[in-house]
Parts: structure tokens; sequence; C-alpha cells
């Protein structure tokens, strides 16, 4: 992956996230729609890696994004989308 297509946030339920923030922001708590899904607090995983571990068990085709919506699954944002875009959770600038 080169800068340009680099994965930089996520867009989900309306907003626009940073690494950091999406899995904190993914309805996985109690009668959501990923309800067992959180990581425990000590528990370390990649991003990606863990969208693709729930995205394979909702049976979620993260490579045609045209399949779902960004309402129920988050889709990528890459560097060369943004222009000046922010964390609708921390705040922080998605480069």
């Amino acid at each position: 992956m080169t800068a340009f297509d680099a994965i930089v946030g996520y867009t989900y339920k309306a907003d626009n996230y940073c690494p950091g923030c999406i899995m904190k922001v993914l309805d996985t708590g109690e009668d959501g729609e990923f309800d067992g899904w959180a990581l425990a607090d000590d528990v370390r995983m990649d991003v990606e890696d863990n969208r693709e571990e729930i995205a394979a068990h909702f049976t979620i085709d993260r490579n045609d994004e045209y399949s779902f919506d960004t309402d129920y699954f988050p889709k990528v944002i890459f560097r060369h989308q943004v222009e000046d875009d922010r964390c609708g959770s921390c705040g922080g600038e998605l480069t």
C-alpha cells in the first residue's frame, strides 16, 4: 500500500473516525448490532484484523463496499479521499 491509498479512517453512521476510534464506536455493546464483539481492555488487535473477523462472522463482504451501508458497518477512507477531515470521536485529523 502506498501513502496515496493508505487507510486513514472509516465512515460509520454518518461520521468519520480515525483508526484508533472506530472500534470504540462500532455497535458492539449489549444489544448492539455486533453485541459481544468488543475487544477486552487487555486485548490488542489491529483494527483491520478486528474488522475482518467481525465481517467474516456476519458475512459482510468488505471487498464489495456497495454491498453494505455505512449505517451498518464502517467503510474505509483512503488518504487521497480526505481534506481537513477530523475524527468524530477524538477530533484528530485524518492523515
